[in-house]
């Protein structure tokens, strides 16, 4: 008789009608079988009390396991059934990521003897999947094992011996410090810091609707001496911090009763589909689009996973196997056109994508509709269907047209754009979801005049608005996980419990979907974690240190680096560190953190010099008091070396220098140099045109017009070379069509 173990017993079901009840049994494990001590009412209180184990050379330790919960009666209910077979052959199944190795190693250990063991795994619970799985059974990976228990150990030693250093500076019960949740909890924090210190910029705003688009009153050009800028030296030409110059403007809309169209400029964008989901971008959808947590959206998915109906939902990954890009593009050409089609790649995962798992995806595309399933559920799967098919699909193009116009009695421009989709392309396929999409082609001339809206007494038009910058946004559960994403802290398996382990300890509140730091909270991180400091001014709860780590367990994952040495490494750094934190606890000298802050002040305040004193005389105490001082004086910061060198590859990858890009993103500077808030918001718009696709620069433009000239060709023989239709369509950065335009415009 074959055995299959699998960790979910909802699975079980579905697998068993896959294999056939003649040959097969399928049992679930329940997840882990064994754990390490952690609970002296029944497990011995020396064992609980270690906060790590010793190992011989070469090899990793060998603590004593004990029972999880259900684990001695799943282990029971497995021999029992192999009990009443002559013999036996187990597949230990569980998930195809390391935990699913470890349980796997775990359950190899406890039915030896018993029958032969292989470990399978699939990435999806389909029939030929499942059946090709078990065709071809393979040995647990040992290198995936060691590096689940490295990571298991080190969680240990820094969850044992942080949360007791944390309890100086916490009141809650659970004193908790963790790897991941500490600079997770560093995010909350830093945000909410950066709210308290938000000091409101204070604007006006004119605008008037017609029945065409709405118009916005244009006060200020950037280089004007009046012109507005926010608290990060944003510019916005609609906003005026004169309100004699608002009021009068509003009244000449209002006198004028009608805008007269002076000019306009149409432009055509391209925008290429997002990558299939993977489970950070999985999380980030449905929390933008439905407000989920990725706790809810972690949960309707495993039903899916487990129904057959989806992927493996714990995945880094973005590729998709050649079977299903074949299949997605059969219905693409079926639904629609096989015009509509893109381009696809299928390569292998790439570095830092954990155990090449493949993207979140549906398992069969012909299925529109999931039967039976729950409202929730149903909206999850389209979701998921309709990214899947999009990301096969060509970009869409959109027609903006933009608009100056002109009132009588003002002597300001107003702007105004309309817009549709000429070709929706891959948004096409949220069609299903009821996303709507505007294809109706607008004609507005230059002398057109179009009258105000009638308004009403709660919707004044023209409007006159006067407000406030707000300070940033709270951090939602779903955000936080793109941050973790971005930083390389966590990963797919950690995502969604991290928020909830925060909130369990007290460490953070969720109001309204935002993410709020206690004072527990606010404590452990700007109190209890300078402490841990590691040579080179690093600490162990910064980002760097915890990402670093990550990479390290990729290694001994991928064999590219010994268990035990990477294991020994991370041991005694820590091990260092806990003692740092000992000695600066207790003693009190002023931690790396807190120097490197009162330094970043004397550097952009060289003034501060006398009144700091000299850093070595100073306390740890005395050091924070400070700097909760100098906080509140609305000094800038010079930019971080991470910022710049971020900066710096951004640029690069976007071709831009940097005046360019200040100029882009409507920047108006404090001084000469970057700040650090200005360095910040440069890399918010960087990232937003990454995001959305970059323009082709105008030096990008000038060459390509030379290089043609040269070359004899025109406009349409220029874009054919790299398969686009106009100059419009052409994307900038070094890796866009634009530079590819140039290169083969140099080998004609």
């Amino acid at each position: 008789m074959n055995i299959l173990l699998v960790e979910s017993k909802a699975k079980c079901k579905t697998l068993l009608k896959h294999l056939g009840k003649d040959q097969w049994r399928v049992l679930p494990t329940g997840g882990h079988i064994e754990r390490l001590a952690q609970d002296r009412s029944i497990h011995p209180p020396k064992e609980v009390r270690k906060a790590y184990w010793s190992n011989r050379s070469g090899e990793l330790p060998k603590p004593p396991w004990f029972w999880t919960e259900r684990g001695e009666a799943a282990i029971d209910a497995i021999k029992e059934e192999a009990a009443q077979h002559d013999a036996v052959t187990f597949y230990l199944a569980a998930d195809p990521d390391r935990e699913g190795e470890l349980i796997a190693w775990h359950l190899e250990k406890l039915l030896a003897g018993l029958g032969d063991l292989h470990r399978v795994s699939f990435q999806e619970i389909t029939e030929p999947a499942v059946h090709a799985a078990v065709a071809k059974p393979r040995d647990v990976n040992q290198a995936l094992v060691d590096a689940a228990l490295i990571r298991m150990f080190m969680d240990r030693m820094v969850g044992w011996r942080a949360s007791r250093i944390a309890r100086r500076y916490t009141n809650t019960s659970t004193n908790s410090m963790g790897r991941v949740q500490t600079p997770t909890l560093g995010f909350i924090v830093e945000r909410e810091l950066q709210r308290e210190a938000h000091v409101p910029v204070r604007y006006f705003e004119v605008n008037a609707e017609t029945s065409v688009t709405d118009w916005r009153v244009r006060f200020h050009e950037k280089d004007d001496v009046d012109a507005w800028v926010d608290e990060q030296h944003r510019f916005s030409a609609y906003r005026t911090a004169q309100a004699p110059l608002a009021e009068s403007a509003h009244a000449a809309l209002v006198a004028a009763k009608c805008v007269q169209v002076s000019a306009v400029t149409r432009r055509e964008k391209s925008q290429a589909a997002r990558p299939p989901f993977s489970t950070d971008t999985l999380f980030q959808a449905t929390g933008n689009r439905w407000g989920w947590s990725p706790n809810k959206t972690a949960a309707l998915a495993g039903k899916l996973y487990e129904a057959g109906y989806l992927t493996y939902i714990r995945t880094d990954s973005t590729r998709l196997a050649a079977e299903a890009v074949a299949a997605g593009r059969s219905l693409i050409s079926e639904t629609w056109d096989a015009e509509l089609l893109g381009t696809v790649a299928t390569a292998e995962a790439g570095a830092g994508v954990q155990d090449a798992h493949e993207a979140i995806r549906p398992t069969n595309f012909q299925l529109a509709t999931v039967p039976d399933a729950e409202p929730d559920a149903q909206k999850l799967y389209a979701l998921v269907r309709a990214w899947t098919l999009a990301s096969l699909m060509l970009p869409s193009q959109r027609v903006t047209l933009s608009l100056k116009g002109q009132c009588e009695g003002l002597d300001l421009v107003l702007d105004g754009s309309v817009g549709w989709y000429a070709e929706p392309g891959w948004r096409r396929a949220f069609e299903a979801l009821g996303d709507q999409m505007d294809t109706t082609p607008v004609s507005v001339d230059t002398g057109a005049s179009f009258e105000w809206v009638p308004g009403d007494a709660e919707h004044e038009n023209p409007a006159l608005k006067e407000d406030a910058t707000k300070p940033p946004a709270r951090y939602r559960p779903h955000t936080i996980v793109r941050t973790m994403k971005e930083a390389g802290i966590g990963r797919p398996s950690t995502y969604a419990k991290t928020v909830d382990r925060l909130e369990e300890r007290d460490y953070v509140t969720i109001e309204d979907g935002a993410v709020i730091p206690t004072k527990g909270g606010r404590d452990i991180w700007l109190e209890a974690a300078p402490l841990f400091c590691l040579k080179g001014e690093r600490e162990v709860f910064q980002t760097e240190y915890t990402a670093t780590m990550e990479t390290q367990l990729d290694d001994v994952a991928e064999g590219r680096r010994a268990a035990n040495e990477v294991w020994e490494i991370m041991r005694d750094e820590f091990k260092a560190a806990h003692a740092s934190a000992q000695e600066a606890g207790n003693a009190g000298p002023l931690v790396p953190r807190s120097r490197l802050k009162l330094q970043e002040f004397l550097a952009a305040a060289p003034e501060l010099t006398e009144e700091i004193g000299d850093l070595d005389t100073l306390s740890e105490q005395e050091g924070r008091t400070l700097l909760a001082d100098l906080r509140t004086r609305g000094i800038n910061l010079l930019p971080s070396e991470k910022q710049l060198s971020y900066l710096e590859r951004m640029l690069e990858t976007a071709d831009l220098t940097q005046e360019e890009a200040v100029e882009s993103a409507n920047l108006r500077l404090a001084g000469v140099e970057l700040n650090r808030d200005e360095a910040s918001a440069l890399i918010d718009h960087l990232s937003t045109l990454q995001s959305e696709g970059l323009a082709p620069s105008a030096k990008q433009l000038h060459l390509i017009g030379k290089l043609a000239d040269k070359a004899g060709l025109d406009e349409a023989g220029v874009s054919a070379l790299v398969g686009v239709a106009a100059y419009a369509e052409l994307t900038g950065g070094r890796a866009g069509t634009a530079s590819a335009a140039i290169d083969a415009l140099r080998a004609v």
